[in-house]
């Protein structure tokens, strides 16, 4: 048996020996004391795991020994030796931490057993622990690394759809980077709107998408230099359509199709594909129509010369109540100025 340590503390010179002799012949480390007082100094010093104590002695009782040592090493086990005339004491001490009480005349064998099975017990309780522990360790870094992981699964998405989103920019001549500028004045207006944080992932990825469902219109038509005709302006029209039914099988862009499938509507009713009017429009979709109109105002194109923030301004505010949401509007006229430069300024960098 490996050597383990044991505090034997006795006031009792002959029981003190005969115990030591005792836990010796059986491969313990032995330390002694000489009272409750003593042994509390020598459990300081040497942290044995395991004691034997009497109950009753001078200075200091067995129980209050157990008390002391406990509230040191909560870990730490303990035996107490009573007589029969104090089997009460000894069974409050099992309330009060102890792992066992043995009767005098002490059982060698009973003894030795109970020394045994209190050490075993004292090191299945701290090996529990441990891997409790362990396991709250690695869920809090399971945790994080998952958080880091959606972190950066968001990040890709984002990413993806924006290159989508310029690149249907691209393909529709004149308005590169368009959707990465109403991206960010739409998200601006939607916070002066005070649209709740978790609404404004489904808003950025329909402005991002808005256009999506170009992809199935003939270049011919999509870029045709010249006016379309009707029969052209009819296949045209259906790119909402076209757009609602490419992303609302996919299921994180399902909040995306409100504002894919709404983007050409209008306040009063006159817009397509469904001729929606006031409140029954989406709120994305009237935020985006507010802030596609502002850009197509104030970035050139090979059909129009920029116009200044405010000669913009003036337009979307006198088309308030008849192409906008006129809240919309106000949210949009309450987003700093400086804020619209820098998201359009950001928009042509590399």
């Amino acid at each position: 048996m490996a050597q383990r340590d044991i505090l034997i503390v006795d006031d009792d010179r002959q029981v003190r020996e005969v115990l030591h002799q005792i836990f010796m012949s059986a491969g313990y480390n032995c330390l002694l004391a000489n009272d409750g007082r003593e042994g509390v100094e020598v459990f300081k010093a040497g942290r044995p795991p395991l004691i034997v104590t009497d109950l009753k002695m001078p200075v200091m009782t067995g129980i209050e020994l157990l008390q002391q040592v406990r509230a040191i090493d909560g870990d730490a086990a303990v035996i107490v030796l009573t007589g029969a005339a104090d089997v009460k004491i000894a069974i409050e001490s099992l309330k009060l931490g102890a792992y066992d009480f043995i009767m005098k005349p002490v059982n060698v064998d009973e003894l030795l057993i109970a020394a045994d099975r209190a050490f075993e017990r004292r090191q299945l309780l701290i090996e529990r622990r441990e891997y409790h522990e362990l396991l709250e360790r690695r869920v809090v870094e399971a945790t994080r690394d998952l958080a880091s992981a959606y972190r950066q699964l968001q990040e890709t998405y984002h990413a993806t759809l924006e290159a989508l989103g310029s690149a249907l920019d691209t393909r529709d001549v004149g308005t590169e980077a368009h959707s990465r500028r109403v991206h960010g004045y739409a998200l601006a207006t939607a916070r002066e709107h005070r649209v709740p944080d978790a609404d404004l992932t489904d808003l950025a990825h329909g402005v991002l998408l808005h256009d999506i469902g170009k992809i199935g219109i003939p270049d011919a038509i999509l870029l045709k230099p010249g006016p379309l005709t009707p029969e052209e302006w009819q296949i045209m029209r259906r790119h909402p359509e076209i757009g609602k039914a490419l992303i609302e099988k996919i299921p994180f862009l399902r909040g995306a199709v409100p504002i894919v499938f709404a983007h050409h509507e209008k306040w009063d009713g006159t817009g397509y594909p469904r001729g929606l009017r006031g409140a029954d429009i989406p709120l994305g979709a009237r935020i985006f129509m507010v802030v596609d109109a502002f850009d197509a105002m104030t970035f050139d194109r090979p059909y129009s010369r920029a116009k200044p923030f405010d000669v913009a301004k003036v337009e979307i505010k006198r088309c308030a109540g008849t192409h906008f949401d006129p809240a919309v509007v106000e949210s949009f006229f309450r987003v700093p100025e400086p804020l619209l430069e820098e998201i359009r300024r950001r928009s042509v960098e590399p």
